[in-house]
């Protein structure tokens, strides 16, 4: 009966021809006290060695069946011979340990036990109190220092985080390897503090500890790059922060908004409005504005084609469902971001999907100011521009024009540039039309809306409402623009209906687009097998 293999030890090498074979005869020593054999594995992550520390890890493979050897003609860096170690090995306990054994090995045992009584991060440590640690002053000062800097800056509560003396269950490990970032001595570091702030079983106990001969820690350079990989995580970590702190108050903005506007109107005509509206009308308006996917899909898919790339009208449709999903539960709009993330999938360069995106952006801008001008005019005649309202209507959509192209300037940059291959005399007829189309669904959803409270002759105001509506969605104050877009609407809205039917007709207007949108979305990321986590790295 062929033995399951329970753990795998990796030994990172480079350079240790010196003390490779010994290391490798100690630790199978010591497991062999414990495990049958086929129940463990020895791997040799020798990185880009020039001492010979290859021969001997492959003369080692060769002497016995549970050593492997895994080469790298280049170096690495410790982190990256680990991760590519750990990637093939067998045991779901991984266990990595310095090849200079400065730990004492009479502790592996407790170092596997650790995970296998349930905790999923293990390590042994040279600072607790009931450590016996045996090093020089100069590198125990300097070692006490970094430890309490990760302490500090990352909210570490271990006290040794580069301890090479470590073990971790492979499930865990695996959940987030590919989000470390180093590759050298802060992997780590790194490893452990993801693990705690994820939330994971860490385990850390005190060893016997003693200074290897030699070291390939250089003391001035080494130290300041790990002080700048501190530096790193803690920008990282800060950013995060703000952005989720950026999005609670986005979120209590929105509410904010919402609730202002119901209680100025009042929550009971609010509410008595909305549920006077008919809804057979209201169900029509969302069939069609769920159909204007398969128009948005297509006219994506055509623009990606004119730049020679082919990819199918659905996943193309699913594409940008999702971005339009991460539009709605993000204030910062990340949503052409995961649409290019998204078409990544299919071959397509980010280059090629950034210019698609430009060309969509220039189209569906150009054809929402010409709606709102013609529509401002048909309903003010040539004196529009003495009319305050329309006249602050139409200056609200030339300066939200001129943001809309500064900021796609910024994201874009040079891909504009490249986007003109697509503008040509053959192509553009064809993205124009189909991007009025566009937002003539979205205009008539809001349109049927009006007309599911009675009234049916008011298409040109709907254009104006919905036009500046959505313009005003591109600053990211808030999620999907909810709160500022019902604003809007409803202030334009009211100068012809009653405040509750324009806030009512706002709210179930934005409601229906985004609750389709966000369903559409869902269906579509469990279509391509696609996690919103994933988009959202």
């Amino acid at each position: 009966m062929e033995m399951v293999v329970k753990v795998s030890v990796v030994l990172p090498a480079y350079n240790e021809a010196k003390f490779i074979e010994k290391a490798v005869e100690e630790v199978r020593k010591e497991l062999s006290c414990h495990f049958n054999d086929g129940e463990y594995e020895i791997i040799i992550a020798e990185d880009g060695s020039t001492d010979g520390t290859d021969r001997i890890a492959k003369t080692l493979e060769d002497k016995y069946p549970d050593v492997r050897h895994i080469h790298s003609d280049e170096r690495l860096g410790r982190g990256r011979a680990l991760k590519n170690a750990f990637r093939s090995a067998q045991g779901e306990i991984l266990v990595y340990l310095d090849v200079d054994l400065s730990t004492d090995m009479k502790h592996l045992r407790e170092l596997i036990d650790a995970i296998e009584k349930g905790y999923d991060f293990a390590t042994g440590s040279r600072l607790l109190n009931e450590s016996d640690a045996d090093r020089p002053l100069k590198r125990n000062f300097a070692s006490k220092g970094y430890n309490f800097l990760v302490r500090l800056f990352l909210g570490s509560k271990l006290r040794d985080h580069q301890c090479g003396f470590k073990a971790f269950r492979k499930k865990a490990l695996f959940e987030f390897i590919d989000e470390v970032k180093d590759n050298h001595w802060f992997w780590d570091t790194e490893v452990m503090v993801l693990a705690q702030k994820r939330g994971y079983r860490v385990y850390e106990f005190p060893v016997r500890w003693k200074q290897g001969k030699e070291t390939k820690v250089s003391f001035g350079k080494d130290i300041a790059y790990m002080f700048s990989q501190i530096l790193r995580m803690w920008s990282e970590d800060l950013k995060e922060r703000r952005s989720r702190k950026f999005l609670f108050m986005s979120v209590m903005l929105a509410m904010a908004i919402l609730i202002a506007l119901t209680l100025y109107i009042g929550v009971q005509s609010v509410v008595e409005t909305i549920l006077s509206a008919n809804p057979l009308i209201i169900g029509v308006a969302s069939l069609f504005y769920a159909l204007s996917f398969l128009l948005r899909g297509w006219r994506f898919s055509y623009i990606i084609r004119q730049l020679n790339f082919q990819v199918p009208v659905i996943f193309s449709t699913e594409s940008v469902a999702i971005s339009q999903t991460l539009n709605v539960i993000t204030p910062v709009r990340i949503g052409d971001l995961g649409r290019a993330y998204v078409f990544r999938k299919r071959e397509v360069p980010y280059s090629i999907s950034f210019s698609g995106l430009a060309v969509e952006r220039i189209f569906d801008l150009i054809s929402v100011l010409i709606l709102a001008f013609i529509s401002i005019l048909l309903i003010s005649g040539t004196q529009f521009l003495r009319t305050p309202l329309y006249a602050t209507v139409f200056l609200v959509i030339i300066i939200a024009g001129f943001i809309v192209l500064s900021r796609m300037q910024n994201m874009i940059g040079q891909i504009i540039r490249d986007a003109n291959r697509v503008m040509k005399a053959k192509s553009s007829p064809v993205i124009f039309l189909s991007s009025v189309l566009l937002w003539l669904f979205d205009i008539t959803v809001c349109y049927m809306i009006l007309g599911s409270f009675g009234y049916s002759n008011l298409f040109l105001l709907s254009i104006i409402a919905v036009s500046v509506g959505n313009i005003t969605k591109v600053l990211p104050v808030t999620p999907g623009g909810i709160g500022t877009y019902e604003a809007v609407l409803t202030g334009i809205l009211s100068t012809t209906v009653e405040p509750s039917i324009a806030f009512s007709v706002a709210l179930l207007d934005h409601a229906i687009k985004n609750i389709i949108t966000v369903f559409l979305g869902g269906l579509s990321l469990a279509s391509l097998n696609i996690k919103l986590k994933e988009i959202s790295k």
